[in-house]
């Protein structure tokens, strides 16, 4: 599933292409305000099920280097979140935290009746790992199991870990708000990508990868457009902070991990101490994969999915 590798000789930098499988189905649902989420299938029908999303600024298929592990073994459905990825711009609001959890059960019950009801693994990641746990917190789950990849759960007034994540929201919120919203093509997009520090550790391609995934080509203008305007992207790093998940949650009625990235090195991702304090106060299943930052699924697709599925066979799913 990696093709047309190249390398950039006199200094610049190794590149790769990844090129995504075609869908075997599509699912295109209207969600109870109108908003469009298209569900695309890929992998394994005979398998257990892996519904995935994404986290804020990227799309699912921005996410390849890590799920196509699991071609071979699962059955994919893979769906972006409301404005996101291969979803056509519906409304700047609602595009909150609540409204995606709510669209959550929507595509969960659409796919189920779909393609079958069969033992179904939720796998999100930062934005739709928030939305995942708005539910869990009331008791409420939708997923036989649940793999959540270091969401930026922020800790109540008062907790010392507090104060770096919500200046680090209020930083990538303020860089949203003044995002270019078209290129000339991908590839300018890319090379944005390529020169943020937080991208720094993310693997050869990626970078491509993610520019093809968010960005929608314009007729009318000739341009390319950011699926997912960054206004509309930016109010979401810091609503997180109100919502009402650092509460005791209800026990997990099913297997739940959270996969956290590496808190020790100096400059860690603020969220990386917060999800492993989040797991150990409320005794919920924890692991971290060493010298990641937030985008740990892009910078270590092996090490998470290796931690997906030992989970999996540790709990005896899909077995």
């Amino acid at each position: 599933m990696i093709d047309q590798s190249r390398s950039h000789v006199e200094g610049r930098l190794e590149t790769v292409e990844f090129v995504l499988p075609k869908p075997t189905a599509t699912l295109d649902l209207a969600m109870d305000d109108g908003a469009p989420i298209s569900v695309v299938r890929h992998g394994n029908p005979s398998g257990p099920r892996v519904v995935l999303s994404h986290g804020n600024g990227f799309a699912s298929d921005s996410y390849f280097p890590f799920w196509r592990l699991m071609l071979e073994h699962f059955d994919l459905a893979l769906f972006d979140l409301r404005n996101c990825g291969r979803n056509p711009f519906h409304a700047a609001e609602p595009h909150d935290y609540p409204r995606f959890a709510r669209d959550n059960v929507a595509v969960h019950d659409a796919i189920a009746k779909e393609w079958g009801a069969k033992t179904t693994i939720g796998v999100f990641h930062s934005m739709s790992a928030i939305a995942a746990l708005l539910a869990v917190v009331d008791g409420v789950w939708h997923w036989d199991a649940l793999v959540l990849f270091d969401p930026p759960v922020v800790p109540p007034e008062g907790n010392p870990l507090r104060g770096p994540l919500m200046t680090a929201g209020e930083l990538l919120r303020n860089a949203a708000q003044s995002r270019q919203n078209w290129f000339r093509d991908p590839e300018e997009l890319a090379d944005v990508f390529r020169h943020l520090y937080r991208f720094r550790r993310l693997r050869k391609g990626v970078a491509e990868l993610n520019a093809r995934s968010v960005l929608r080509f314009d007729p009318e203008s000739g341009a390319w457009l950011l699926c997912c305007p960054g206004p509309v992207e930016a109010g979401l790093y810091v609503e997180v902070a109100g919502l009402s998940i650092w509460r005791k949650p209800a026990p997990p009625a099913r297997p739940l991990l959270i996969v956290g990235s590496d808190p020790e090195p100096e400059d860690a991702a603020k969220t990386a101490a917060c999800c492993k304090l989040f797991c150990k106060t409320f005794g919920i299943d924890y692991a971290v994969v060493p010298d990641t930052s937030h985008l740990l699924q892009l910078e270590e697709p092996e090490q998470c999915f290796a931690l997906f599925s030992n989970f999996l066979a540790d709990n005896q799913i899909g077995a």
